[in-house]
């Protein structure tokens, strides 16, 4: 009986870390799918900025004397590489930021609206949308690349949806669920407001480009 007991804990151990690993996964698949998003407006806000700062830096260094032909500063900036490492860095901190929200919390959360209510704030409208987003966007991009694998057919797509379902039902759902029983009591209703600076955007891309009812309605 002993060793029964034994193997029965570690299944049970490694049958709980894998799903918290399957929903990490889930999340940074999700993040992933934004990336690219994230990148293509960096580059554009880079590219405005520097179009409005360069007349104003050229009157500057005419004022200034610099020698004719120099390059104006700005203009010698990677911008394409500048915007690529600033979505990474926007990537990891937001992966590390839902992921958090529930990766230390138990499976099996206790949820009630009275907990809610009482952490009710800034993060915890934000974090939950933003995190649905993403962990929706991850189950899409399963589900694009299991397309991918299978011939083309027309039930390729019928297959790849019901992949996302399942994976959503799985990992998605429980660490949604996950992250909403680990809010605690707020002391104030901008609790996580400087966090969710960085949530709100990318849950907002999460939902218009990594969900794909978007592309159904007329």
């Amino acid at each position: 009986m002993g060793l029964v007991s034994t193997l029965d804990r570690t299944a049970g151990g490694i049958a709980r870390w894998s799903t918290t690993l399957g929903q990490l996964a889930l999340v940074a698949l999700g993040v992933h799918l934004v990336g690219d998003q994230v990148d293509d407006l960096l580059l554009v806000s880079l590219s405005a900025m520097v179009e409005a700062l360069e007349g104003p830096l050229a009157r500057l260094t005419a004022m200034l004397d610099r020698p004719h032909g120099t390059p104006p500063l700005l203009s010698s900036l990677p911008l394409n590489t500048t915007a690529v490492w600033g979505a990474l860095c926007v990537e990891l901190a937001t992966t590390v930021a839902l992921s958090t929200a529930f990766v230390l919390s138990s499976q099996r959360p206790r949820l009630s609206w009275t907990a809610y209510r009482a952490a009710l704030c800034v993060h915890a409208l934000i974090m939950p949308l933003a995190l649905a987003g993403v962990l929706l966007a991850g189950c899409w991009s399963m589900a694009m690349a299991a397309e991918d694998l299978l011939p083309p057919s027309g039930i390729a797509p019928w297959a790849a949806g019901l992949l996302a379902l399942a994976v959503a039902a799985r990992f998605g759902l429980p660490a949604w669920l996950r992250a909403i029983g680990a809010l605690s009591a707020a002391e104030t209703w901008r609790q996580g407001g400087v966090l969710s600076i960085l949530l709100l955007p990318v849950g907002v891309l999460a939902w218009r480009h990594g969900v794909p009812v978007w592309g159904w309605l007329p």
